[in-house]
């Protein structure tokens, strides 16, 4: 059975790894690979209608959403006023990018006490809400849902039948963790200095340029 995860199907991959896998186990292997892809770059890549993000701000021209990928924003309330479409802009898909046409974004966080307070320190208050699609459809979300289209790029799904060859032909011992990105489970392999041998370096610089930067808020 497909997972809405899944980056590829067992016919879309090389025979020598298809082939060296155990049938019964190799959804799983395909899976496990889109998830530890997934993780890699830092957010869920198929596609994904309607999220709604609360989103921290600096106070500056730009909003980082969590998500890469993101494909159209929505809507953007402010402190429960959604904004007119002309108010904001998605400045990067890849990287979530949403910058401001008029005002900054107000800032969201803590302020120093006494008359004149500043802001001290950024933090999710609810204030900023985007709601927005993200993501791609995968093979996987194609096969559970026949009106669907794969538009997945092939550099990620090359990717992702890099991974799955590690995994089939056992390149290294990994520990898996589990972390939450976007609402959705993802499990990332890492080792002991947090980089991820399930994912190899070939196919790591393959989709280096959907990875998300790790930070909160953003610069």
């Amino acid at each position: 059975m497909p997972a809405v995860e899944d980056l590829l199907t067992a016919a879309q991959l090389p025979a020598t790894v298809r082939d060296a896998a155990e049938p019964e186990r190799l959804p799983l292997l395909i899976t496990a690979a889109s998830l530890a892809l997934a993780g890699h770059v830092g957010y869920p890549l198929h596609r994904r209608t309607g999220v709604v993000e609360s989103v921290a701000s600096q106070g500056g021209r730009y909003l980082w959403l969590r998500a890469g990928g993101v494909r159209q924003v929505q809507s953007v309330e402010v402190r429960g006023v959604e904004l007119p479409a002309t108010a904001y802009a998605l400045e990067s898909v890849l990287m979530g990018r949403v910058v401001s046409r008029g005002e900054a974004w107000p800032f969201t966080g803590r302020y120093s006490p006494g008359v004149s307070s500043t802001p001290l320190h950024v933090e999710d208050t609810g204030d900023l809400l985007v709601t927005y699609d993200a993501g791609w459809v995968t093979p996987g979300q194609a096969a559970l849902d026949g009106t669907l289209v794969v538009d997945l790029p092939a550099d990620l799904q090359l990717a992702a039948q890099m991974v799955v060859g590690a995994l089939v032909h056992g390149d290294g011992a990994e520990e898996a963790i589990s972390e939450s990105i976007g609402g959705t489970s993802l499990t990332r392999a890492t080792d002991e200095d947090g980089q991820l041998p399930a994912v190899p370096a070939r196919a790591r610089r393959l989709v280096a340029r959907y990875c998300r930067p790790r930070h909160g808020a953003g610069p």
